[in-house]
């Protein structure tokens, strides 16, 4: 009998979990429709329009491939509807693919519930709302933290043909975005003995073919660089005029960003707010103190090197494209913050139902919490903002292009 309850305990918490996941999934994917679609603000930025002058064919898009991806995407896109939020629709799919590899890169790494509150957190972030709705490829930045849920996906997948062919040619099209040089050689020199692991059951004759669909996918990308040296300079981040003296300042400012200020940038952000909320922020710093004990861990060093490129990111002058790059792999942090917490907490209570289901429910209420200022300032104060109104002062249609 004692086991009979256990088992319906057991199936109770499972369906449960399947719920909730449904819940969540079906609220930002609403928050997110309502991000691409909705009037906020109405008009378009002179931005989004530049990158859809860019992508108005397949051979201006191959003079300038660097995110060629996106481009292709974007020009399909607005070949059915000549409206700019045709372009964010790319971005939202972008948007939609790093909340998929950050719930299951976590649920590797943690719980569920844990998972699930910081997915839901990053999804409801301001900062990653404005850049979701930014019909710009800004948002290409995120990536590469899919590209690492995508190499997650084959550690743990047993397919030896169909996931590693999708993975080399995902990475054929990372290729595309620009600094993905920089990250290439960080994890090439942290995974460069674990490479094989990721390839050892995979057949030789899909390696093959993985890596000749990479270099055929690749191939204009090079042909630029040998015909337009300005391309290869986009490609690495490289600004127009480098000063020795702003290093350090540009490198400041990507940390500052996420716990005091961002630099000015009022297509996806409200004045100078930080990307953190000090809920957020809290339980970063909680973070950063659970991975100080876990510092082998692979997945440590893939932090680790996420803040290295950042910093080479920012120390070029490209301080808002670091804290993009940075900002999935920082939430990532967040979530050690949350399991930590908990962990404590059960440990405190380790046999009181009571108060162990006190600590979730104040954990997941601080969360929400957070979830809420994030969204407010989305999609309430943020539109009214001066500098905001100021930048999307476009028109929406594009046929006059």
């Amino acid at each position: 009998m004692k086991n009979q309850a256990i088992s319906v305990l057991s199936a109770l918490g499972r369906l449960r979990s399947r719920h909730t996941l449904v819940v969540v999934a079906v609220a930002l994917f609403s928050i997110a429709v309502l991000t691409v679609f909705t009037n906020i603000p109405d008009s378009a930025a002179s931005e989004e329009r530049a990158t859809i002058a860019s992508a108005q064919s397949f051979s201006q898009i191959i003079n300038n491939p660097v995110n060629a991806p996106y481009k292709i995407g974007v020009y399909i896109a607005t070949s059915i509807s000549p409206s700019v939020r045709a372009a964010r629709a790319i971005s939202f799919i972008f948007y939609v693919a790093a909340c998929i590899a950050m719930f299951y890169a976590l649920k590797h790494w943690h719980t569920l519930q844990t998972s699930l509150l910081t997915t839901a957190a990053f999804a409801t972030n301001s900062i990653v709302l404005g850049v979701s709705r930014l019909g710009t490829p800004l948002i290409t930045a995120m990536s590469l933290f899919i590209f690492s849920g995508l190499l997650l996906w084959q550690l743990h997948s047993k397919s030896n043909k169909f996931v590693p062919y999708i993975v080399l040619v995902a990475l054929g099209c990372l290729i595309y975005t620009p600094g993905v040089l920089w990250f290439m050689v960080i994890i090439g020199a942290v995974y460069w003995n674990r490479f094989k692991k990721l390839f050892i059951n995979v057949k030789k004759q899909i390696v093959m073919l993985g890596a000749i669909t990479t270099l055929l996918i690749v191939t204009p990308l090079i042909l630029s660089f040998i015909s337009s040296p300005s391309v290869l300079k986009e490609w690495l981040l490289l600004p127009e005029t480098f000063v020795w003296s702003e290093v350090a300042q540009s490198i400041l400012q990507v940390p500052s960003a996420f716990i005091y200020r961002m630099p000015g940038a009022p297509l996806i952000n409200t004045a100078r707010l930080p990307v953190f909320d000090v809920a957020s922020g809290l339980l970063f710093l909680i973070g950063l103190n659970a991975y100080r004990r876990k510092l082998k861990l692979d997945r440590t060093r893939i932090m680790l090197g996420s803040v290295l490129m950042g910093t080479i990111v920012g120390a070029l002058g490209q301080t808002v494209i670091a804290v993009i790059l940075i900002a999935p792999f920082a939430y990532s942090v967040i979530a050690a913050g949350i399991e930590f917490m908990l962990d404590e907490w059960h440990g405190v209570f380790p046999k009181n139902p009571f108060a162990c289901s006190f600590g979730v429910v104040f954990i997941s209420t601080v969360v929400l919490f957070s979830m809420y200022y994030q969204i407010t300032r989305f999609f309430v104060v943020w539109p009214q903002a001066a500098d905001t109104r100021a930048t999307y002062n476009q028109s929406r249609i594009i046929q006059d292009q």
